[in-house]
């Protein structure tokens, strides 16, 4: 059987497997090492690193194409005729032989690595960038993702962040920003401030909560095992952080990535979901993190339908990953 169940931030639906109890072994998945034994960002890697140095590679200049429709069909052309590029795509790695999982990674490097992020997200953010026929810049989304494991997309065994810069703001952020809108318009709260406030006061999908953020499951969970992070202080900008308060956002993200350990070492996906570059929204957004383990294959009825099939039930995966990090 299954539960429909409404995410209160965007409106998506998932269908949470309900009726079915499952042993924890059902979900131990183990990540998939990325094939080969040759690493390019050890062989660019200086003599004598610091221990603790971020180096920022530029992957591609250009990674992203952007159409304009009304030109493209004025000009008889088919839509997926590039009129443009623009956009890029970088990665920042930890020093020489740092393969470790994030979670692993000593505090001063999982550190230095979320700065480096901070500092080139400020940096694409001040770019200069094409203005629309108003006058104004033209959007731009800096999704930070981290992946580990073959079954996650992960690319490298290097240690690494990736930063995409989108000349769009993606789909799944809109809906956030647009939901968190709503919620404030409706309500006169934050509602990432009212959930995480929820479900430290319930306790029934939390993983755990420190003086930074609150860690829990949410109750319309996508992914099985999926994990939220919202921080304790309001803010709409991940940019706005100063060293400290990245210290204790590292401190909480390497905590709530070893809870996956009770899965053994599963792969995932962790990304940042921020306020696109130069947008004013603080009063209506909040900067958080996703956590989304890849124990599955997308089935038929997810891809004819979007709707998000989960068979763990949040409140069975908090209590999992809960009793991992207590024990």
């Amino acid at each position: 059987m299954f539960e429909l169940r409404r995410d209160p931030v965007t409106g998506w639906w998932s269908a949470i497997v309900a009726d079915r109890a499952f042993e924890r072994a059902a979900f131990e998945i183990q990540a998939q090492p990325v094939e080969g034994s040759h690493c390019r960002h050890c062989d660019d890697a200086s003599d004598n690193e610091p221990p603790h140095l971020v180096r920022r590679v530029a992957l591609r200049s250009h990674a992203f194409h952007r159409i304009d429709s009304t030109k493209a069909q004025a000009a008889q052309l088919s839509l997926s005729e590039v009129e443009r590029a623009t956009g890029s795509w970088e990665i920042l790695v930890g020093p020489r032989d740092h393969h470790e999982r994030l979670a692993e990674a000593a505090p001063q490097l999982a550190g230095a690595l979320l700065r480096g992020a901070r500092d080139a997200m400020r940096a694409l953010a001040a770019e200069p960038r094409e203005t629309d026929a108003d006058g104004k810049p033209e959007p731009l989304y800096i999704q930070v993702v981290q992946s580990h494991g073959m079954q996650a997309g992960s690319r490298s065994s290097h240690l690494n962040v990736e930063l995409y810069a989108i000349p769009q703001v993606p789909h799944w952020v809109a809906e956030e920003i647009g939901g968190g809108a709503r919620r404030v318009i409706k309500t006169r709260r934050c509602v990432w401030c009212a959930l995480a406030e929820a479900e430290e006061e319930n306790g029934e999908r939390l993983v755990f909560a420190d003086h930074h953020a609150i860690v829990f499951a949410p109750a319309a969970s996508r992914s099985a095992f999926e994990m939220m992070v919202v921080p304790r202080a309001h803010a709409a900008d991940f940019t706005t952080l100063d060293d400290d308060a990245i210290t204790d956002a590292t401190a909480t993200l390497q905590r709530a990535l070893h809870a996956l350990d009770a899965l053994g070492d599963p792969p995932y996906n962790l990304f940042l979901h921020t306020a696109p570059a130069g947008e004013r929204l603080d009063q209506t957004f909040h900067w958080h993190w996703e956590i989304h383990p890849r124990l599955r294959v997308i089935a038929g009825l997810e891809r004819a339908t979007a709707l998000a099939v989960n068979p763990a039930a949040p409140e069975y995966a908090a209590e999992v990953l809960r009793q991992h990090l207590h024990r």
